[in-house]
């Protein structure tokens, strides 16, 4: 699900965005618990239960697209998204945390399953 999503939404990105500009940017994705307590000892707000040990959250950078004048819309994207309820979204200052809403999950595994030819 995890796949399908990004994966859309970097074709979507891609087609909304000047010529150049480089492709979404996923800062984190899947970690283990130790590294989920390794940072919180380095002070990162990694909370316990996480999505992103078990697949289902992801953090994309955004600061980074200011300087190419495409975080507005990337912002945008990931908004739209979770009006759609099919993500929630949290600002975290340079990355957004991504986490997948349950009730899109259906649609995105079979998603990923015709791009994947399952």
């Amino acid at each position: 699900e995890a796949v399908a999503l990004l994966n859309d939404l970097a074709r979507e990105f891609a087609a909304t965005t000047p010529p150049g500009t480089p492709p979404l940017w996923v800062t984190s994705l899947t970690r283990s618990v130790e590294h989920q307590h390794r940072l919180r000892r380095l002070g990162y707000a990694a909370m316990l239960p996480s999505g992103h040990c078990v697949g289902y959250a992801m953090d994309v950078e955004m600061t980074w697209f200011a300087r190419y004048g495409v975080r507005d819309t990337l912002a945008a994207l990931l908004l739209e998204r979770q009006q759609a309820g099919e993500i929630n979204v949290i600002d975290e200052g340079q990355a957004w945390h991504v986490c997948l809403a349950p009730a899109a999950g259906r649609r995105l595994r079979r998603a990923y399953e015709i791009e994947m030819g399952l």
